[in-house]
């Protein structure tokens, strides 16, 4: 009998549980919106229609379609020849299907189901038998969670599948292992992640976001001219990105984020210009950013005035911030800007304003580097025991923040010692001269949901790239005649 005689097209039953992982028997959800050879395109319609439910249904087809192609074609052949299990028709499946399986995620976050995403994964564990799959839907879970802002769920998510190296291919994989690991990394280990990243991804947003952070970590370990270098590269790579297609609000928002860094180790302040002008852009789109995101980004204004010595500028800056949202770790910046320009006591107010059980650790360093600053300018002991105290308290993951607090410890004790023994105190000029690029280095560190980008937005970037890897899987995957397929 010929292969194309004894052939049968795997179909799940009316009474089956549905392939798509909404727990409804077949007969019941897709068996009659399955899409054949249009797989993707009525989804992408309903998604791009704003219609979230259709597209969760038509999502929900578009998986049910794809297991059942390779239920028909490529798990046959597996079962036959275990050698094929590790073939290109594997990986193909597994990614293609991976991605319209996120496309669906985005519909269900979309729609305000979100709660409902991490059962239905589940339910998808059983379509592909390999365990390149499981991984996919443990790293499909941890996205989930992070959207729910449940950090801690996220790391159990991706647990069994450590120990996770850069030789991996999964782009996804390592991003998101990156973003929840990455304070427990060493320097060397966190720029192979970025650069592996960078290397693998598609998402112009991802290369310029990795780009960036390989170039603050340079500039943590004291090597300016590395990092110069190093967002010189990022830089150039956001203007050709840019000349292909406009960039995305995080991609842009990253861009900057580089721009204003590499003003501010170069001094070359005639970029502030173009980073006031194009961070002023996205704050006017807010449609886009969340309050904490549109506040972000015109905090960000204020600091690139602040690295070019532009007090004023950046004083209206962090006021606008502070009316949209009133994030207390913006006092800081203020507070520096006034001291700077010899407005001491206002600038001893600001700090003394801060409640510093509200920062995180990056803003504590910052908080308690500036309370030092102001606290040796005011010669005043209990000003400089207090900045000691904070010091102290102020422990960073970051080891170049812990040796510059170090280092503070030890001048807060010798301009107390000098104090007590009727000396002169050491010049504030040094330290301010130290402080006025380090601030907020830390915050271009990755993390998926750290820029401040509306939900949604975040979302829907996370589809278009699935929605294009998809297009790029289709293209790769084999033709059968639309009787088979179907």
């Amino acid at each position: 009998m010929s292969t194309k005689s004894s052939y049968k097209p795997y179909r799940p039953g009316p009474k089956d549980m549905c392939l798509c992982g909404s727990g409804q028997k077949f007969r019941n959800c897709c068996r009659n919106l399955l899409p054949g050879t249009d797989i993707g395109n009525r989804t992408r319609e309903m998604m791009g229609a704003q219609r979230w439910l259709r597209a969760i249904k038509h999502g929900r087809a578009d998986v049910a379609q794809y297991t059942i192609w390779h239920r028909s074609h490529t798990l046959p052949g597996v079962l036959r020849d275990s050698r094929l299990r590790h073939g290109f028709l594997m990986d193909i499946d597994i990614e293609a299907l991976s991605e319209y399986v996120e496309i669906l995620m985005g519909a269900y976050a979309q729609y305000g189901w979100l709660n409902k995403l991490p059962e239905a994964l589940d339910r998808l564990r059983e379509n592909i038998l390999d365990p390149r799959w499981q991984r996919k839907i443990s790293y499909q879970r941890a996205i989930c969670a992070l959207w729910q802002d449940d950090n801690d769920r996220a790391r159990q998510e991706i647990a069994p599948l450590l120990p996770i190296t850069p030789a991996d291919e999964d782009v996804d994989l390592l991003q998101l292992h990156v973003d929840i690991h990455r304070d427990q990394m060493g320097l060397s280990e966190k720029i192979a992640f970025y650069e592996r990243i960078v290397e693998l991804t598609s998402s112009s947003s991802d290369k310029l976001q990795y780009g960036g952070a390989h170039a603050v970590e340079l500039l943590l370990a004291g090597d300016d001219a590395g990092a110069i270098a190093k967002f010189d590269e990022v830089i150039a790579l956001g203007r050709r990105l840019e000349e292909d297609a406009p960039l995305s609000t995080t991609a842009e928002i990253w861009f900057c984020k580089s721009l204003e860094l590499r003003s501010a180790v170069a001094k070359d302040w005639p970029l502030i210009d173009e980073i006031v002008a194009r961070l002023r852009k996205i704050a006017d789109t807010p449609e886009t950013l969340t309050s904490a995101g549109r506040t972000m980004v015109i905090q960000s204004i204020g600091d690139a005035y602040r690295y070019a010595g532009l007090h004023m500028q950046a004083l209206q800056a962090y006021h606008e911030a502070f009316a949209i949202q009133p994030h207390l770790a913006i006092h800081i910046f203020e507070a520096d800007s006034e001291l700077r320009r010899g407005q001491v006591d206002e600038a001893f107010r600001l700090i003394r304003s801060v409640a510093v059980d509200k920062l995180d650790s990056a803003e504590r360093a910052d908080h308690a580097f500036i309370f030092f600053a102001i606290a040796l300018a005011r010669r005043d002991r209990q000003s400089l025991a207090d900045a000691r105290e904070l010091l102290k308290a102020a422990e960073s993951p970051a080891p170049y923040f812990n040796m510059l607090r170090l280092q503070y410890i030890v001048k807060v004790d010798e301009a107390i010692e000098a104090f007590d023994a009727n000396r002169q105190l050491p010049g504030v000029g040094p330290v301010l001269l130290a402080l006025q690029t380090i601030s907020r280095y830390v915050t271009l560190q990755p993390n998926i949901s750290g820029v401040g980008v509306n939900l949604n937005a975040l979302i829907d970037d996370f589809v278009a790239k699935a929605v294009e890897n998809a297009r790029r899987a289709q293209d790769e995957t084999p033709t059968y005649p639309p009787a088979e397929r179907e």
